[in-house]
């Protein structure tokens, strides 16, 4: 007949169950403890995650009402352009020529009305503005409608029987706002505006290629290009793309310091001489620079060239900065 266990193995065996529940308990501890390390990791990596999305949701949506603005506006231009009978764009020396045509026509009655606003100016702020012959609903729409920051000419033959209206805006402002009404326009405003010696700085930003040309009215003075390696935009998505865009926009913020320094180094130089500087290109991008230029007038242009050493290019740069834009209407 068997006896019971002795007292000796019921507490070894309890104590090897304790070992055993204890070594359970420690790997489910290791085990916990690892997925809560791994758990920490990923909401951190969720929390920048969540940040860094929120930083491109306010941009993408800043970006967003920016270009419904300028859907907006490019919209109201285009309606504008039809209701004219025909819009182009001249060189100055053009412009020079039909300027002298227009100056050429004689009449012989006081009936050639030539108006000149200077920006931010309407008809109705002219002096004994009530004295000009009527214009009719739709020139004074059309002519008030166009978001001009260099101003506005008029040349109309209030006798109606055979010319066209010519509306010009000019490459540069003008200083004064006036109008005559007369035997022939007086184009000589205009005429000495287009003609007018004057240095200007010409900037076109893009991410990893900026040019700064200083021009006087004749030739190209003084230029430079600056150069960065900028990643090219990611087009996939993921922790990737994000990534990549973060480098991305520490090389885009690099190049505008090259671009930022260069300016400052030109501006050492002709910043005394320099009347405007213009704007073309990925305007966006040197907006804070700018800011410690304010005292000189900006024009922001639709130039967007990438120039090079391409001397065909920098001329047509100097060209299209100087060009004006011609309506005509019946």
């Amino acid at each position: 007949m068997f006896g019971r266990p002795s007292r000796k193995s019921e507490l070894e065996a309890t104590i090897q169950n304790l070992n055993d529940r204890i070594k359970s308990l420690e790997s489910e501890r290791d085990s916990l403890s690892r997925r809560l390390e791994k758990e920490e990791k990923r909401a951190r990596m969720a929390g920048s995650d969540l940040k860094e999305c929120e930083t491109l949701l306010k941009k993408a949506r800043e970006k967003i009402t920016y270009l419904e603005g300028e859907l907006e506006r490019l919209e109201g231009a285009s309606k504008n352009d039809k209701a004219y009978r025909e819009t182009f764009t001249l060189t100055e020396q053009a412009s020079l020529d039909l300027l002298y045509k227009i100056g050429s026509i004689k009449s012989r009655k006081e009936d050639l009305l030539t108006i000149y606003l200077k920006p931010q100016e309407t008809i109705t702020d002219l002096e004994h503005a009530e004295r000009i012959p009527p214009l009719g609903d739709e020139l004074e729409h059309l002519v008030n409608k166009p978001e001009s920051d260099t101003g506005i000419a008029i040349f109309r033959d209030t006798g109606r029987i055979s010319l066209n209206t010519f509306i010009a805006i000019p490459a540069f402002p003008f200083e004064a706002s006036s109008w005559i009404i007369s035997d022939a326009f007086d184009t000589r405003p205009l005429d000495e505006l287009i003609q007018k010696e004057r240095f200007f700085c010409v900037l076109l930003p893009h991410a990893g290629e900026t040019f700064i040309g200083i021009f006087n009215q004749d030739d190209l003075i003084e230029e430079r290009i600056v150069t960065s390696s900028v990643k090219e935009k990611h087009s996939k998505g993921g922790w990737s793309q994000k990534r990549f865009s973060r480098l991305r926009e520490e090389d885009v913020k690099k190049h505008i310091k090259k671009v930022a320094d260069t300016l400052g180094e030109m501006m050492k130089q002709w910043g005394d001489t320099i009347e405007f500087i213009i704007v073309g290109g990925e305007y966006n991008l040197v907006k804070e620079v700018l800011a410690d230029y304010s005292e000189i007038p900006m024009l922001v242009r639709g130039i967007d060239a990438r120039i090079g050493r391409d001397r065909e290019s920098i001329e047509e740069v100097r060209a299209k900065a100087l060009s004006l834009k011609w309506y005509v209407i019946r």
